[in-house]
């Protein structure tokens, strides 16, 4: 589409169509790593049912890369897809990036569970002495009643 919302229209004869190739391997594997950096960006967001989320993506992406398979496009006109190894080297350095940051994430979500144990630890010592605290005072005061 243009600037204004207008779309060019292609016309595709028969004999056109018949020309076309299936996609290459390498952006097969390029749209992989793509979607492999998504799916992880996906996760990295999601907070619950990480799982299923995870499972349902997977499926997704593994019915695209069987349609990959089959695909046929247009030769020579990959225009994107001309230079793929170098955005293929680029998204897999952002995978990479990403994948570090999840484990980084991991590794403070763990350190905050621990930490979130060790307070309700503390809480709940706090609470037994403050209990035993209420049943001595309890027994001071009987005893000073007596006195008096």
């Amino acid at each position: 589409t243009g600037e204004k919302g207008s779309s060019k229209k292609v016309k595709l004869t028969s004999a056109k169509i018949r020309s076309w190739q299936s996609l290459s391997e390498s952006s097969r594997q390029f749209l992989e790593t793509v979607m492999d950096s998504v799916i992880l960006s996906v996760l990295c967001q999601q907070s619950e049912r990480k799982d299923d989320v995870q499972k349902h993506l997977n499926l997704l992406k593994d019915r695209v890369l069987r349609f990959f398979k089959t695909l046929k496009v247009p030769p020579g006109k990959l225009g994107n897809l001309k230079n793929v190894s170098s955005l293929q080297m680029a998204e897999k350095q952002m995978l990479e990036t990403n994948e570090e940051s999840l484990v980084q994430l991991q590794e403070e979500i763990n350190e905050a569970e621990r930490s979130a144990e060790r307070i309700e630890e503390t809480i709940q010592q706090l609470q037994y002495k403050i209990q035993v605290l209420k049943n001595q005072l309890e027994e001071d005061e009987k005893k000073a009643r007596k006195v008096f």
